[in-house]
């Protein structure tokens, strides 16, 4: 329940933080910044309880796009993990507006992939195992968002540009890394009990 409150809770402040760049109020959006340490510790804090105990709840023969649950928390670790760096390379970077914009959008793109994989609609387009069903929508935002930032602006966002291929490649890795026998060896150690 803390979780996806605070979950609900970065998007909303990202949402508000985002209008007031736009309307020039960046007095309040400094002020307003620093519930995101509150909000980002919630989620990174939160975040690997859940997942353990969504692992340890689960059945253990179900899969879930294409691999055993448990070797599913790899993944989210790895979000929770990419979510908590990019948040920390925001907040050390507000003061250089390029790499804090760039860094607090990806961090939210970090969350959205367990939104996404469950939204059925998307998988007749994305299918429903494996890394492209799992982050193709995200991964297509993500580069969508890049598309738009640079039409917008004529130039390249090389900060996202950067941002969103480290991202793309450590989804990738983690899923794939998941599969192995080194990571379900730690995973039963993780979950024991």
């Amino acid at each position: 329940f803390i979780h996806g409150l605070a979950i609900a809770a970065w998007y909303l402040l990202f949402f508000a933080q985002s209008l007031l760049i736009t309307v020039r109020n960046r007095r309040l959006h400094f002020k307003l910044g620093w519930s995101a340490v509150a909000i980002g510790l919630a989620i990174v804090v939160t975040g690997p309880w859940v997942a353990i105990r969504s692992v340890q709840i689960t059945p253990s023969d179900f899969h879930f796009f294409g691999m055993q649950y448990s070797r599913f928390l790899l993944v989210m670790f790895t979000e929770i993990g990419l979510y908590a760096a990019f948040v920390a390379l925001g907040i050390f970077t507000r003061k250089k507006p390029r790499i804090h914009r760039s860094a607090m959008l990806l961090a939210s793109l970090c969350l959205l992939a367990g939104a996404t994989a469950r939204m059925s609609f998307l998988h007749p387009v994305f299918g429903a195992t494996g890394w492209i069903g799992l982050f193709g929508p995200v991964f297509c935002l993500g580069a969508a968002l890049l598309l738009i930032r640079c039409t917008v602006t004529r130039s390249l966002d090389r900060w996202f540009a950067m941002g969103y291929s480290f991202w793309v490649i450590i989804f990738i890795t983690s899923e794939k890394l998941a599969l192995t026998e080194a990571w379900r060896a730690a995973a039963a150690t993780i979950l024991k009990p």
